[in-house]
């Protein structure tokens, strides 16, 4: 499985994969010593001495027009187009206009999993998917579209039951042991792992 991990702002964690720098998130890879396979951006929010350190490393530096019809972080997703994951750190809180973006792309692209210190984000369709408790308490399901879903392993269990978009009451379920069981029988959703802060 080739993994990506994308940084666009400061985080706490560990990352996995090739790791790509996203404009200030570049200059947190530099910060942490942290090895990356590329940087892009367009830099319009690092100072002159963090620039000439980002452009100094011997990796492909994509920069990018301060004015243009994508963000930064959505070129490099195009960078990432052949990984199976894409793990997202710095994408939550912050401006809520990019917040509400980066949560956009989780749920159009089910590789794509946002991280941070409190929530684990990303979107699941039909199938069976296995979800591993971890560190976090709570378990939350958001339809987006007319959905149906089983849920095992949870304090809350579900047997094929009909969720209409706009549905709040998957909100924080708890993993009971280890991991919980989530057959998508049909539809789509927004899965969120948290804690509280």
């Amino acid at each position: 499985m080739k993994i990506a991990s994308i940084i666009l702002n400061d985080f706490n964690g560990n990352l996995k994969g090739d790791v790509f720098g996203v404009d200030f998130g570049a200059w947190i890879c530099i910060e942490k010593n942290i090895k990356m396979k590329a940087a892009c951006g367009d830099f319009d929010s690092i100072n002159q001495n963090q620039k000439e350190a980002v452009f100094s490393l011997d990796i492909p530096i994509h920069v990018l027009p301060e004015e243009k019809d994508m963000t930064d972080f959505e070129f490099c997703l195009g960078l990432c187009q052949d990984y199976d994951l894409i793990y997202v750190y710095g994408a939550l809180g912050g401006r809520r206009d990019h917040e509400y973006l980066n949560v956009q792309f989780a749920m159009n692209d089910c590789r794509i999993i946002l991280m941070d210190s409190h929530n684990r984000m990303r979107s699941i369709q039909e199938g069976e998917h296995t979800i591993k408790k971890d560190t976090f308490r709570y378990l939350s399901l958001i339809p987006l579209e007319e959905s149906v879903i089983s849920i095992q392993g949870v304090k809350y269990p579900l047997n094929r039951r009909l969720v209409l978009k706009g549905d709040a009451y998957l909100g924080s379920n708890e993993i009971l042991h280890d991991e919980a069981l989530i057959t998508v029988n049909q539809g789509s959703f927004l899965l969120i792992q948290a804690n509280d802060a």
